[in-house]
């Protein structure tokens, strides 16, 4: 299938508020002195929280913003010739004609490196035709089978209902490493934002000066 480069030209110049989110949780999974180098980077939302020290290295299949790696990788496989220690793919599987060959060569290429990568899964036939993607994984389990011989090892986090987010080490010969199945709340923040803990108070507070009289 053609890669519809009009779209993702698009995609770039957007806003895409709704990917937030997904690129706040990946951000958690970097660290300051990560060399990232951000596979389908879009509008390059993931430059916006990583750590500021991070080097970030946007590749995409079209050149709308400045310094991003040209590639199709329907077309061909090829990466920068720079140095990083950790790749993303956000949103970018579901978009890849072969699923398992492109991570084959990503593993030939970068042996050893993190990789933290989603997939959408879904059973709405319709709204996967106008997404128009390339492939259709049911499940997390068979993902992992089609992809698992070029991982050493996997942490699958469950992202939401249809949404996993994986973070693994590619493997170029070992592969079909262990799986770790976590929360996402595992890796997010435990503390609730200011405000609710302020209405928790007021609620106690509340409460305590105004008890609730005893049923007759």
């Amino acid at each position: 299938m053609l890669t519809s480069v009009g779209e993702w030209s698009a995609v770039a110049n957007g806003m895409q508020p709704t990917w937030e989110p997904r690129s706040r949780t990946i951000a958690k999974l970097i660290r300051a002195t990560d060399s990232v180098l951000d596979i389908g980077a879009g509008n390059q939302k993931l430059a916006r929280f990583i750590p500021p020290m991070c080097r970030y290295i946007p590749v995409d299949c079209v050149a709308d913003l400045p310094g991003t790696f040209v590639v199709d990788f329907n077309k061909e496989f090829r990466l920068p010739d720079t140095d990083f220690n950790v790749v993303v793919c956000a949103g970018f599987l579901e978009y890849v004609d072969d699923v398992p060959a492109f991570f084959r060569e990503l593993a030939r290429h970068a042996p050893g490196r993190q990789i933290i990568f989603t997939y959408m899964f879904g059973d709405d036939k319709k709204s996967r035709t106008e997404m128009k993607v390339h492939n259709d994984y049911q499940s997390s389990d068979e993902l992992l089978a089609a992809v698992g011989a070029s991982l050493s090892y996997a942490d699958e986090f469950a992202y939401d209902r249809r949404t996993g987010i994986y973070n693994a080490t590619l493997s170029s010969g070992q592969g079909n490493g262990p799986v770790n199945r976590h929360r996402i709340t595992d890796i997010l923040e435990k503390r609730e934002p200011r405000i609710v803990r302020l209405f928790r108070r007021m609620g106690r507070s509340i409460r305590k000066r105004f008890p609730k009289a005893k049923s007759e």
